[in-house]
């Protein structure tokens, strides 16, 4: 058949199929003989690491364990067909779970129908908005929030994380809306504490700090579970203090999606906009640095578009709202995971391996707390708060204080709180530019820096650059440093502007510069412009204030000081 008729029949064959047909396509796309098995070992990999973690974060969604496995399977096969990333592991994460279960538990009982309903719409929603973040191709949002008030936001849930775990590390009764409250209420009960709780939770805890820096490629997290279940139920610790999981119940996917009030809808739909925002910036992260490692080309729109069919599969199904996974993407790429198949194997084994299930029962709940306080601690990022210390003491405030917002005044508030520094440290670094004095470098044409060795200044000539946009935030700004510039030369003659770093002008910056040029055209000092785009060129040639169309404009710096001796 010609290239011709193939065309014509991928016309007529219903997008959906396509999108299936291109996916199951890119699931064997760089396979090959050589690598076959080491894909295959890489998917295994990532199935005995996401084990415990799935059940781990069910415990701390509120939701029955297997709804976890469902998410995985479901959020995995979906993202291998729609996503770009070869490698990126999507399914039931730790991050966002807290988020969603703190908001919605305030307007339901705990493993109640109306909880797993919210629960449900939430991941349909959240999927719904990301689908079309990637559809409409808006990624862009995803760097909205600088590094460090991203650093500072995870650390908050890290700490939400550790506080809710408390309990059943000591073997305790937990309870309380707040992080204070639980506090409180682990305080109340410390002399009932469990030894072995303690034991089996640090213990395990111990076994993947010490196993990941021996081997991350090494499903740790599934060996100390294993062995702590093992010890459980050989010395008998459930009449010790020691907590189980409990019946886990093997079942299908269930629809769970129901009328709501208006109420709820609100609540639902605020969530799953705190869900959005954190979804997006951890998972454009870790698609971006997992593509640079295994060197691929990512596609981040359609990442996104995966990430949100996962989310809408999950809430269909009865599940929960997913993300992409830094820690099991990691892993993945340490057992030497290249192509979509790795994701591919971990469903399906998940899938033949649901039955076995109904066999986790015993699970000590302590041993699920120590694979969480590890996930906490990987989000609590000491490390990057002593370097973002070390190069902007402002900045490390912002991020301790959005680590502040999210702990005690809650997700939904402490997100606002980032959101809200975020643009005020743009507002701001905007807002207050640096104008620095050029001077020419002795026996050439280049200017530069004042304070640079061999860099002097040139009679009657004053050459200034300011390193932003010129706006309404800063024009004051610009029109104030220049003139306490043009105060310590009182014999300037020529000003000329370097706007190389200036990108655009609004109307504000328009009518500021206006009354800089008159002002010093009655001084009796001419006023050039070097270096400008043709935007910048387009603006102050087409004004309709004559003033703007007096300023000179020149290729360089160096052109416009030579000007000036004509």
């Amino acid at each position: 058949m010609g290239h011709a008729g193939k065309q014509r029949d991928e016309e007529r064959t219903p997008i959906g199929l396509r999108v299936v047909a291109r996916g199951v396509d890119e699931t064997f796309l760089g396979l090959t003989r050589d690598n076959f098995s080491s894909q295959i070992l890489a998917g295994v990999t990532l199935l005995a690491i996401a084990i415990p973690e799935q059940l781990a974060t069910a415990q701390l969604a509120g939701v029955p364990a297997f709804t976890a496995m469902i998410a995985f399977i479901a959020a995995t096969l979906v993202f291998s067909v729609a996503g770009s990333n070869p490698i990126l592991s999507v399914g039931a994460d730790s991050t966002i779970a807290p988020l969603f279960a703190v908001a919605l538990l305030k307007l339901s009982l705990p493993a109640s129908s109306q909880y797993y309903a919210l629960v449900a719409a939430s991941a349909v929603v959240t999927g719904l908005i990301v689908l079309a973040v990637g559809l409409l191709k808006l990624g862009w949002l995803a760097d909205f929030l600088s590094a460090p008030i991203v650093a500072g936001f995870l650390s908050g849930i890290g700490i939400i994380i550790i506080v809710h775990q408390l309990p059943r590390v000591l073997g305790v009764t937990g309870g309380g809306d707040s992080v204070l409250q639980r506090l409180h209420a682990v305080l109340e009960h410390l002399g009932h504490v469990s030894a072995w709780s303690v034991v089996i939770a640090l213990g395990t805890l111990a076994v993947m700090i010490v196993g990941e820096r021996l081997n991350a490629r090494l499903p740790w997290a599934l060996a100390a579970v294993l062995a702590a279940t093992v010890l459980a139920v050989a010395m008998s610790l459930s009449s010790h203090g020691v907590q189980e999981l409990g019946a886990v119940i093997v079942g299908g996917p269930t629809w769970r999606l129901r009328a709501f009030s208006a109420h709820e809808w609100s609540t639902v739909l605020t969530t799953s906009l705190t869900l959005v925002i954190v979804i997006m910036s951890q998972s454009a992260a870790t698609a971006r640095s997992s593509a640079d490692e295994i060197g691929v080309a990512d596609n981040l729109s359609r990442d996104f578009a995966g990430i949100g069919l996962a989310n809408i599969a999950t809430g269909l199904l009865g599940s929960f709202p997913v993300n992409a996974s830094p820690a099991r993407t990691t892993v993945a790429r340490l057992a030497g995971g290249r192509t979509k198949m790795v994701g591919f194997v971990a469903a399906v084994g998940a899938l033949l391996l649901s039955p076995l299930a109904t066999y986790a029962h015993a699970i000590p709940l302590a041993a699920l707390a120590g694979v969480l306080l590890f996930v906490a601690g990987r989000l609590i990022k000491i490390g990057q708060l002593r370097a973002v210390l070390r190069t902007s003491r402002a900045e490390f405030i912002l991020a301790i204080l959005a680590t502040l917002g999210v702990v005690f005044l809650g997700v939904e508030l402490g997100l606002a709180v980032a959101v809200g520094l975020a643009i005020l440290e743009q507002t701001w670094r905007s807002a207050r530019p640096r104008m620095i004095e050029l001077g020419r470098r002795r026996g050439s044409t280049s200017w530069e820096p004042l304070d640079a060795h061999a860099v002097g200044p040139v009679d009657h000539v004053l050459v200034v650059f300011f390193d932003q946009d010129l706006f309404y935030a800063n024009a004051g700004v610009f029109r104030r440093e220049l003139h306490e510039l043009l105060k310590k030369r009182p014999h300037t003659k020529y000003l000329i502007i370097d706007a190389v770093a200036i990108s655009d002008i609004d109307y504000t910056a328009l009518v500021a510069l206006s009354q800089i040029v008159d002002d010093l055209t009655r001084d009796h000092v001419s006023v050039s412009m070097a270096r400008a785009n043709e935007q910048v060129k387009m603006k102050l040639g087409t004004s309709a204030d004559k003033v703007i169309r007096t300023i000179k404009l020149f290729d360089s710096v160096d052109a416009a000081a030579s000007n000036t001796a004509k």
